[in-house]
């Protein structure tokens, strides 16, 4: 029988090996793809600008950045210390982008409930696995591997 440590972190398990990385693949495919449907899905009215190619090639690369440390390293490493450096990281990167949409929506004062399905989509899954993330650095304090057996080990 698995006790409730081990079925939260069989959630954790599959989000950060198999979602994250997913979420990260589509960040990478719109800045290096399409870069039109980055710009113009947080901000409609805005013209992708050929010039600033390099902005787009730094966030696709850091994409796919993310995307591979977040499916190897939860592969890898049974270390909860390994996961949570990853996790915090990861965290800072999704404050950073939340900031982006909540300042991106304020100039063009959208914050109002004028969203798109774009706007909801990227702020909903920054949202999600913010709130994930942050629910994952609070609970597993005090847990000092993630075994593959039905139990969590705890700290003592």
């Amino acid at each position: 029988m698995s006790t409730p440590d081990s079925t939260t972190f069989k959630f954790y398990a599959f989000l950060f090996k198999w979602i994250d990385p997913i979420i990260a693949l589509g960040g990478a495919y719109l800045n290096f793809i399409d870069p039109i449907g980055a710009v113009t899905s947080m901000a409609p009215n805005s013209k992708y600008d050929p010039d600033q190619v390099f902005l787009f090639h730094q966030s696709g690369g850091l994409a796919l950045a993310v995307a591979f440390l977040s499916a190897a390293i939860p592969r890898y490493s049974k270390d909860i210390t390994v996961w949570r450096i990853l996790q915090f990281s990861l965290l800072l990167s999704d404050l950073a982008g939340m900031s982006g949409v909540g300042f991106a929506m304020a100039r063009q004062g959208r914050l109002g409930g004028n969203w798109t399905s774009d706007d909801w989509g990227c702020g909903g899954s920054y949202a999600f696995l913010t709130l994930v993330r942050l629910h994952f650095l609070v609970f597993s304090r005090g847990i000092s591997s993630i075994s593959d057996s039905p139990t969590v080990k705890k700290q003592s």
